[in-house]
């Protein structure tokens, strides 16, 4: 059936025009969530030259979001998740031409802790010195991954996929003029529920790479989703498979998260504002005391969805 779609598909795009484009006439729903990939999380300054934290993630978490970004310089940097001390369970490397105009948002879903075993999460920068880093982590509740996890499944089952075999396999996407920011989705349950590895590119230009990310993530059960800035015109995404020809399929999307004439900005002024790592309202957007692990660094680590600093 697979095979059939995209014969189909192919079939009847003009051979002067690409079959997958990411465009859209109205802002993504989530867009509108303030609580979805927040740009104001509380930030920690990481310096340059290998430097590190790392956070313990508590008893029965299974997601999080991140936000990666810098003061206007070069954006280099690497997130790991550990399941005890020498298996890695996802990586990505982030190499971006300026943190501040394209920062890294990401919700990434793990393994319950409480099966899996303790978990930690580690983000360092790169070996020069020069190029330091501002990172924010926020541990979602139980109830509000449920809910993350139901937008997910609305957005991929309403969605175009497109799928990656493996040993090099390229996908290129163009991204429309008035697209602000991007989506990305991927997920292997449907193919084969393996881990995938890729590289990322976004261009602005001929082979002009702006962003770049090299992922790898287990695919079956840790359903993957970023969001990409694309300020300006002419972006598009590469997607290389560098996995096995026989182990690496898997399926991703690439949608419009928000619009330059449809942007949400009625969900800024109702963005909860981070106040010591606690938003003012516990209740308003789902996450109770847990919104924002750095409330108190010093505390302890618990069980109630705070993260304690290691």
């Amino acid at each position: 059936e697979r095979d059939q779609a995209n014969y189909v598909t192919a079939q009847n795009t003009p051979k002067n025009q690409f079959a997958y484009v990411a465009t859209a006439s109205e802002a993504c729903e989530l867009s509108y969530d303030p609580s979805a990939f927040p740009k104001n999380l509380p930030l920690q300054q990481i310096q340059g030259g290998n430097s590190r934290l790392t956070w313990k993630l508590p008893q029965g978490a299974d997601r999080l979001q991140m936000l990666i970004q810098t003061n206007g310089r070069p954006l280099k940097a690497r997130v790991e998740l550990w399941l005890g001390p020498i298996r890695r369970v996802h990586f990505v490397d982030i190499a971006c031409m300026n943190g501040a105009e394209t920062p890294f948002r990401a919700c990434l879903k793990f393994k319950n802790s409480d099966s899996a075993g303790p978990q930690t999460l580690e983000i360092s920068t790169s070996e020069d010195s020069a190029f330091p880093a501002l990172v924010g982590v926020d541990v979602m509740t139980k109830d509000r991954s449920v809910e993350r996890q139901e937008a997910f499944d609305r957005i991929w089952k309403a969605s175009t996929k497109m799928y990656s075999q493996g040993d090099k396999t390229v996908r290129v996407v163009p991204i429309a003029d008035h697209v602000k920011s991007v989506q990305l989705l991927v997920w292997s349950k449907d193919v084969g529920k393996k881990s995938f590895k890729a590289n990322v590119e976004l261009l602005q230009g001929p082979n002009t790479k702006r962003q770049y990310y090299e992922l790898q993530c287990g695919g079956g059960t840790q359903p993957y989703h970023a969001i990409f800035e694309t300020p300006g015109n002419g972006w598009t995404m590469r997607w290389t498979n560098t996995k096995t020809l026989h182990d690496g399929s898997h399926e991703f999307v690439v949608v419009p998260y928000e619009l330059e004439s449809d942007a949400p900005t009625d969900a800024i002024d109702v963005t909860p504002m981070y106040s010591g790592g606690y938003a003012d309202k516990n209740n308003e957007f789902g996450y109770g005391e847990t919104l924002g692990p750095h409330g108190s660094r010093s505390a302890p680590f618990t069980g109630n969805g705070q993260v304690g600093r290691l």
